[in-house]
């Protein structure tokens, strides 16, 4: 990749994370509309090759995410509620049984502070899902500016 290709890449890099932060709920819906119109066009393109079962599955599939967007996020978040709700009580459960104990009360607390954050994460996300959502994108949004700042400086200071 050339330099001035690494730039503009770590620009768009920094810029799809300010967007994160800022828009927070209406950056989800611009992706699945992306998605979707990104299905729709493959299926096209795909129909104009001939391959008409696979181009019927992608234009489906991007009706279906352009219309019920939303309805897919929400089945994804439960889904991963459910994962971090029951990861979190086999955690604890497995913990209780062995006995496990740290060094210190506070390794000892260190050791259940996993385990209760996964039962945390997951109570949030299944009873109050927007603020989960929210706190998760402004995450990602940041992690996504540092690391666009990390390749920015890498392809600054690359010969």
């Amino acid at each position: 990749m050339k330099q001035s290709e690494k730039i503009i890449a770590a620009c768009l890099m920094i810029a799809v994370g300010i967007l994160l932060v800022v828009l927070k709920d209406d950056m989800i819906s611009i992706l699945m509309t992306i998605l979707g119109v990104g299905l729709i066009v493959l299926g096209v393109m795909d129909l104009i090759a001939r391959r008409i079962p696979l181009a019927v599955v992608k234009l489906v599939c991007g009706v279906f995410i352009i219309v019920c967007g939303w309805v897919i996020v929400n089945a994804v978040l439960y889904v991963i509620a459910a994962a971090l709700l029951i990861l979190g009580i086999l955690l604890v459960y497995y913990k209780i049984k062995k006995r496990v104990r740290g060094r210190t009360p506070f390794h000892t607390v260190c050791e259940y502070a996993v385990p209760a954050f996964y039962i945390a994460i997951g109570l949030l996300l299944l009873f109050h899902k927007s603020a989960a959502v929210e706190i998760i994108l402004i995450i990602c949004g940041v992690l996504t500016v540092i690391e666009g700042g990390v390749f920015l400086f890498n392809a600054v200071c690359e010969k």
